[in-house]
């Protein structure tokens, strides 16, 4: 390894524990009530130190989320691209959802205010990048959607529309297990999830091929207990 190469690996690494450290500080005290105080006290650096690599709180706001996001693009392309055929690669892209919101869950607040701001902030970056982000999955789900259909797995559909409806049911059940207290498994909720939409578009062959499975879960629930 050249000196080059040495100092760039040491820059980043000191990056990465700048932003792990203002990931709990923003967790804690919120975005508007954190100071770049907090978060260098919290790296046991100088504040001049975190200003070497983020000039404001956006910016480091922003390097949370992006970091955030380019992991989760990252894990469904490879799920996606992992399983040979539709059916499976839908159950990868679930898993991948449901493994990237167990990850963060202590951090659950952090992403619900990571939206918050990009809607209010004068900073463009913020809902840029949730749109970027949100333009490939639809992508990706839409890609997957037309490969069942034409297996004739699921009913003709606007693929479009449902990528996209899909996108806001998947960030609705992550809200609604954060307020409801994280009192029952985020999986077994979005599983049902699945097969709810499932049953509605399935075709008979695959409705028929999956009926016992289907019926069971949307018989159960996800109230009832919360996987340990």
């Amino acid at each position: 390894m050249t000196k080059e190469e040495a100092r760039s690996d040491r820059k980043q690494s000191k990056r990465e524990q700048l932003i792990a450290a203002s990931v709990e500080v923003f967790s804690q005290r919120g975005f508007h009530a954190a100071k770049m105080q907090d978060i260098a006290d919290a790296a046991s650096v100088g504040k001049g130190t975190l200003y070497e690599y983020f000039q404001t709180k956006d910016e480091l706001f922003l390097a949370v989320y992006r970091q955030w996001m380019d992991e989760y693009e990252h894990a469904m392309n490879s799920a996606a691209n992992s399983a040979l055929e539709p059916v499976a690669a839908a159950d990868a892209l679930i898993d991948t959802t449901i493994d990237f919101y167990e990850r963060h869950a202590d951090h659950a607040s952090l992403l619900l205010e990571f939206w918050a701001h990009a809607l209010r902030s004068d900073d463009r970056q913020f809902i840029e990048r949730i749109r970027e982000m949100k333009k490939k999955l639809a992508e990706l789900g839409a890609s997957l959607t037309q490969r069942l259909i034409r297996l004739k797995a699921f009913h003709d559909v606007d693929v479009q529309s449902f990528a996209r409806l899909e996108l806001g049911i998947s960030d609705g059940i992550f809200l609604q297990w954060v307020l409801d207290g994280k009192s029952y498994s985020l999986r077994d909720a979005y599983k049902f999830r699945q097969s709810v939409i499932g049953a509605g578009l399935m075709s008979p062959t695959l409705r028929r091929l999956l009926s016992a499975k289907t019926k069971k879960r949307l018989h159960q629930g996800f109230l009832a207990t919360k996987s340990s």
